[in-house]
């Protein structure tokens, strides 16, 4: 066996005029070396080579080039790694105990080459075509910050500590083009995912999009293609909001005076904010500066009104950053770039799919026939003294300026081929709607209603179409009023001595992410979520208790271990005989009701296998009740993302998701008081952006979208709306979705505002009764 380098190329897609050239590149060794492998491990060990060589940007705050964590390489398990260290290609070093990959300088001389082959290849005045012109001038480094020129956040940051994280989480259209931008240039080849790893810090920082060292050629390309006058207006557009921004970080946390100080354009700035402040603060003087522009200094005489004030101006900035910069065109899913030996022809965006007629036989009077359960006795009473009312038509206000996402929900007559459509209802006009997540950013849900709106019955039909479509499902249920009506059903009621639990201590040798300390600090953090008057130093005492049992049971960090189980009864035994009164007082309910212990385990696996899974737990007291779903809902989450993230670009739909979870009163899970430095994190805010990246899709429901704070909504693509109980609810819905009060007060049982980027639409689920599932 002998494999050609030349042929090896060709099949990895570069032209056959530049293959030669490319060849000559590999020292004679190297090429003999790869003689000895299959053409497609020699793919695989290029491919391996060009991956490091572009991921190791992502290591080094500086942008240096510093290596690529190990984690990273997705073939470090297995021969390309050991072949590329064979031949001198690459090298390892450790920074704070990481391992971390970069190519040596014959790596480099290699890769160098193939990559500007694929770099040339790209279409850029195409591909700056479909890019809104704010992302290449953004990109480009007209503003300073983390990510730029090396690394792009594969999901919204989660702070906004750098300019580039505020500009994306306050503008979620500019998100989208950024991150289809750097989809479109890794299925080219010119990009790659990677851990963000900060080697000064010693900590990942997730993972991201990163570029090659010649990353500055597609900018430049795609600078060229924009019209100078856009450019320009989108370089003083963000050149205005850094400004702002650094003045604001510097007057909030002290950062960034040497800044503050060196640039003109700043210190203007900061006069002109301290303008805003004369109220709370004295301004000492006006220190000279060589360019004319004087360096304010002041000091604080009312420190409450002073951030009140800060924090009206930050909220001004951010409305300006949501008019200014915002994306009024659908964003089309990425599509890979064809071959590299090809002129590359971008697929225009797509147009929505045509809306058929019903079938003659569901007609207009059937709409109002179909009576939810909340409403049956209701109606029974009113028939004789009137018709039923008939739905109030709702025309939709102008949309908003949001990103669109396309196709997000399909109003047609049948599935399309390859989807993952699930039935919702129909339109005003008898257009049926099918909810698409897997086209969407995220499957995430939330369902808002007051009693009798016929949110239960929504939720009960979403469970069955997924079930039906053999997805598995999990309701969490606080009041035992959710279970679908049809379908495949497992149910566990938790209860006092009940036959069902989990057990949140528990290990598992397959799941090395929940260690003994991992899970003792989740149970610590769960039980100071739902009895926040316990005090710091009690959270301590119940942490080392915790920890001596695990000691004492045999069970330490090492995973041979972990095939052994902490009982929760001597967990109880040293808990109860505390010195410290006040811990069993809080925690005796917990063992009262036998809540982590009991006959039957519930099994993860048999959950994640298909069917629906419903958690009943209106039999426990409220405080236990959140407190077992809180620690479940943890128990899930490390299970998935022991099985890894979704890998990016899956086009089946189906495939981007393992569970679907539903939580009913979903705001006894939320934070909230999310703005707070001291809060502590309830476990949807914990996990809301990371679940989607394992597979799972949230639904939640609630009454007002009060419930939800800023954090959760960023990450919630799909928002319904239905019928308020009383104006107060009204008031507070009908200002999130744009609709008049009297609307959502009007609206009948299962009738709703469904409203996703941009798009919305008036919608009536069609209940089980009107299903054959």
């Amino acid at each position: 066996m002998s494999t050609d380098l030349t042929e090896a190329l060709k099949a990895m897609g570069y032209a056959d005029a530049g293959v030669h050239t490319l060849v000559e590149s590999f020292p004679p060794a190297v090429v003999e070396y790869l003689r000895d492998f299959r053409l497609q491990e020699v793919r695989d060990i290029v491919e391996t080579l060009l991956y490091i060589y572009i991921a190791q940007n992502s290591a080094s705050s500086r942008g240096e080039g510093e290596g690529v964590v190990e984690q990273s390489c997705y073939a470090y398990t297995s021969g390309p790694l050991f072949a590329l260290a064979q031949v001198d290609l690459i090298e390892s070093a450790s920074w704070h105990g990481t391992t971390v990959i970069r190519a040596t300088s014959a790596g480099e001389a290699i890769a160098r080459p193939l990559m500007e082959a694929r770099l040339r290849a790209l279409d850029i005045r195409g591909l700056a075509r479909e890019i809104h012109e704010v992302v290449p001038a953004l990109l480009a480094g007209t503003v300073k910050g983390s990510y730029i020129n090396k690394t792009f956040p594969s999901a919204l940051p989660r702070t906004e500590e750098t300019f580039v994280s505020f500009l994306l989480n306050n503008s979620p259209g500019l998100f989208l083009e950024c991150e289809r931008f750097a989809a479109r240039l890794k299925a080219a080849g010119c990009a790659v995912l990677a851990y963000a790893y900060d080697l000064d810090g010693s900590r990942a920082d997730g993972v991201v999009y990163t570029f090659p060292p010649e990353f500055a050629y597609i900018l430049k390309g795609m600078l060229e293609a924009i019209d100078p006058g856009v450019r320009e207006h989108y370089d003083m557009l963000l050149e205005s909001f850094y400004s702002t921004f650094t003045v604001l970080r510097y007057l909030a946390c002290g950062e960034d005076y040497d800044r503050i100080r060196a640039s003109p354009a700043h210190r203007r700035e900061l006069s002109r904010v301290l303008s805003l402040l004369t109220d709370a603060i004295y301004v000492l003087e006006q220190v000279p500066q060589d360019d004319g522009v004087d360096l304010a200094r002041f000091i604080v005489k009312d420190r409450n009104l002073y951030e009140t004030l800060l924090r009206d101006i930050e909220r001004a900035l951010m409305a300006e950053v949501a008019e200014k910069i915002f994306i009024d065109r659908p964003a089309p899913a990425a599509e890979p770039l064809p071959p590299l030996h090809e002129e590359p022809s971008f697929v225009p965006e797509e147009t929505p799919a045509p809306v058929s007629a019903l079938p003659a036989e569901e007609d207009e009077d059937e709409w109002d026939e179909i009576v939810f359960p909340e409403e049956e006795e209701e109606a029974a009473e009113e028939e004789e003294e009137t018709e039923m009312p008939i739905p109030i038509p709702i025309t939709p206000p102008p949309a908003p300026r949001r990103a669109a996402v396309s196709a997000p929900v399909r109003a047609t007559e049948s599935h399309l081929s390859g989807g993952f459509d699930i039935f919702l209802g129909h339109t005003q006009d008898r257009q049926r709607v099918n909810w698409s997540p897997g086209q969407l950013n995220n499957g995430h849900m939330i369902i808002l209603g007051g009693s009798g709106a016929g949110k239960t019955e929504t939720i009960r039909c979403i469970a069955s179409e997924l079930a039906a479509q053999a997805m598995p499902v999990v309701l969490i249920d606080f009041h035992g009023d959710m279970a679908a009506s049809n379908g495949d059903i497992r149910s566990y009621k938790i209860r006092e001595g009940g036959q069902y639990y989990f057990n949140p201590l528990e290990l598992d040798p397959e799941i090395d992410e929940i260690t003994p300390l991992r899970a003792t600090s989740d149970f610590v953090d769960a039980i100071s979520i739902n009895f926040p008057t316990l005090g710091i130093q009690q959270r301590r005492k119940i942490k080392n208790i915790i920890k001596d049992c695990y000691r004492m049971s045999g069970i330490t960090g090492n995973t041979e271990t972990w095939t052994r189980v902490l009982d929760f009864d001597d967990i109880e035994g040293e808990i109860m005989s505390c010195e410290d009164e006040a811990i069993p007082a809080y925690l005796e309910d917990i063992f009262d009701y036998k809540l982590f212990s009991g006959e039957e385990k519930i099994s993860l696996p048999t959950i994640l296998s298909g069917g629906i899974t419903h958690i009943n737990l209106n039999a426990l007291p409220e405080n236990l009740r959140y407190l077992f779903a809180d620690l479940f809902l943890r128990r899930i989450y490390y299970t998935l993302q022991a099985t890894g993230e979704i890998p990016r670009g899956t086009e089946d739909e189906r495939a981007k998701f393992r569970l679907f979870v539903i939580v009913d009163e979903a705001k006894l899970l939320v934070s909230q008081k999310s703005g707070s430095k001291t809060a502590i994190k309830a476990v949807l805010n914990k996990y809301a952006t990371e679940m989607r990246k394992f597979g799972v899709s949230l639904i939640l429901a609630s009454q007002l979208i009060a419930h939800f704070n800023e954090e959760i909504l960023a990450n919630i693509a799909v928002k319904f709306c239905m019928r308020s109980e009383n104006k107060k609810q009204a008031q507070e819905n009908a200002k999130f979705f744009e609709v008049s009060e009297k609307d959502l007060l009007n609206f009948q049982p299962g009738e709703g505002i469904l409203i996703i980027g941009s798009e919305k639409m008036n919608v009536r689920i069609v209940p089980a009764s009107g299903r054959n599932l």
